[in-house]
């Protein structure tokens, strides 16, 4: 399978919390390639180009983005997120028809918001799909990345207007689905501090592959 891993981070999350999603990432990727875009240098993770430190916003992460897939050399890309534990099988699929993307499923949500309030309970939230846990065509998603940044400034502030969306609309037909769900945590120092749940399906306290939501919340931020 010709597959890159993209890591993009603006390093913001506390340690030992980021470092142990990559430590994560490295124990289940296999020996696909990985490119990462950081704002505080990366030794050793991969291809790393460091950009230096920029605010915290969806601008400045898809210029990262955009950055990563210039030096990507595979027909199709895995994104990785600096707040998100992925499955190993979630490195593994090829994807059976010419679509441009796949998303993987389920997902779901964890919260630990720190100084901010921890929810009472560690719990798991159900989310579907996400932006992060997915497989795209490498030349689709450059596309997209270079229409969306055309014309404006490099680098962009938090009080900038935010360029149109690039993101890539979920189709049900192009879906991968697991019993082993990837993991996005919600610690406040992401872009967003809050992510869009289901108000239909209760909140899980145990998930295949990753056990109880209190021992990982243990392991991941202990």
């Amino acid at each position: 399978m010709e597959t890159t891993v993209v890591y993009y981070t603006s390093n913001s999350e506390d340690e030992p919390f980021g470092s142990r999603i990559r430590e994560r990432l490295l124990g289940v990727m296999g020996d696909l390639p990985l490119v990462s875009v950081s704002q505080k240098p990366l030794p050793g993770f991969g291809k790393n180009i460091c950009v230096g430190e920029h605010d915290n916003c969806y601008g400045n992460l898809w210029r990262q983005v955009f950055i990563a897939l210039k030096e990507v050399e595979t027909t199709w890309v895995l994104t990785a997120e600096a707040d998100t534990l992925y499955p190993p099988e979630y490195f593994t699929f090829s994807p059976p028809r010419r679509a441009p993307y796949y998303r993987y499923a389920p997902v779901y949500a964890h919260y630990n918001l720190g100084k901010a309030g921890d929810l009472e309970e560690p719990k798991f939230f159900f989310k579907g799909t996400s932006n992060g846990v997915q497989i795209i065509n490498r030349d689709y998603w450059l596309a997209i990345m270079a229409w969306t940044l055309d014309g404006e400034k490099e680098w962009f502030s938090k009080n900038d207007p935010v360029p149109p969306s690039p993101r890539v609309h979920t189709d049900k037909r192009y879906l991968w689905k697991s019993v082993n769900p990837a993991i996005g945590f919600k610690t406040g120092r992401g872009v967003n501090a809050y992510s869009q749940v289901s108000k239909r399906k209760a909140p899980l306290y145990e998930l295949p592959y990753w056990g109880s939501a209190e021992n990982l919340r243990q392991e991941m931020f202990g």
